[in-house]
């Protein structure tokens, strides 16, 4: 079975539009049939909202809607793993991320597995964890 840290970028094109949904929702379904198993942190389900939230903000998600797809989403067989606390000041310093980034960062690192993202490769933090980042691209590659 295939392990990731999951970003919550990711988790988000499994019900919105985005360039690199199809990669996303293949993750999904992996996930889905018991092939891939998928961590996050707590905090990956403020986000989700936070997004959802801005997305009804911004007229281009209905609220009722933002509010089913993210119950949907509790319901999700995502597994959560908190990483130690002390690490994450330390990640932000050392991979230029920010505090939110570097919780993501930091359960990758101490996992021992990739962080699957759809951040851009030339992010600092993406290119230094190298290939411990797994980047969805938008043209599907």
């Amino acid at each position: 079975m295939t392990t990731r840290v999951l970003d919550t970028s990711v988790a988000v094109a499994w019900y919105l539009p985005e360039r690199f949904s199809t990669q996303a929702r293949r993750w999904r379904d992996l996930m889905l049939e018991g092939k891939a198993r998928l961590l996050v942190p707590r905090l990956h389900y403020w986000e989700f909202a936070n997004v959802l939230r801005t997305y009804v903000r911004r007229g281009e998600l209905d609220r009722d809607l933002a509010l089913e797809t993210y119950e949907v989403h509790l319901d999700a067989p995502l597994e959560s793993v908190e990483p130690g606390i002390e690490s994450v000041l330390k990640t932000t310093l050392e991979y230029q991320a920010t505090a939110y980034d570097a919780v993501f960062i930091s359960l990758a690192l101490e996992q021992q597995v990739p962080l699957l993202t759809a951040e851009r490769t030339t992010a600092p933090w993406v290119a230094r964890l190298g290939r411990q980042a797994d980047v969805l691209r938008p043209d599907g590659r």
